[in-house]
């Protein structure tokens, strides 16, 4: 039966095996990314996966689990230079930020993303919505004005859950038909005009 790494050793293990598992979805895609490729690609025997994965499809929520921890740290990261910034720029640099760290590591992320498996599996953003709540939360209270915008908490899940999923999807696409530049700009002209209408109708 898999177990949960607990020494230094297994960690590392069970580090490569996930490691591995990007590896060979960007390289191979999802039909080739056998637990044989993994392995191999991990620098270990097929058994060693078996004692800390059941199957691929573990690995692959593995895989999925490790990338909205790094975006969830991420935005975590940014938020104390992010609430010194107009909504607009605030919503622009965490697109930038976001296509930088999917596309590091000769863009394994961002692969992974356009053969659709971390979409598919990534239906749970708990860390990553809780950190961009937090970050719209403490973007609020450093703008006081926007305490005014009538059903605060809407505004919120919509700017948040369509700019996640928005963003995820353009980047998953392997020839977009504008450039980055251009979309996040036009995405983030959009969440500042949402709270700029927003704020109108208080008047």
């Amino acid at each position: 039966m898999p177990r949960k790494p607990t020494q230094t050793r297994a960690k590392h293990t069970y580090a490569a095996i996930i490691e591995a598992g990007f590896i060979v979805v960007a390289k191979e895609g999802i039909k080739g990314a056998t637990t044989r490729n993994i392995a191999d690609a991990a620098g270990i025997g097929v058994a060693s996966i078996y004692e800390y994965f059941n199957n691929k499809d573990e690995i692959f929520a593995a895989m999925s689990e490790q990338l909205t921890q790094e975006i969830a740290a991420m935005i975590k990261g940014l938020t104390p230079r992010l609430v010194r910034v107009s909504l607009t720029e605030a919503v622009y640099e965490m697109i930038v930020e976001l296509a930088k760290l999917l596309r590091q590591n000769d863009e394994r992320y961002l692969r992974c993303l356009q053969e659709s498996m971390m979409l598919e599996r990534m239906d749970k953003l708990g860390k990553v919505y809780r950190a961009l709540t937090d970050l719209f939360t403490a973007h609020t209270f450093a703008h006081p004005e926007h305490l005014n915008v009538p059903n605060l908490p809407v505004v919120a899940y919509v700017l948040i859950n369509s700019g996640v999923f928005t963003t995820l999807r353009y980047l998953s696409q392997p020839n977009p038909q504008f450039t980055l530049e251009e979309f996040a700009r036009g995405i983030a002209k959009m969440g500042g005009h949402y709270v700029e209408v927003e704020l109108s109708t208080k008047h």
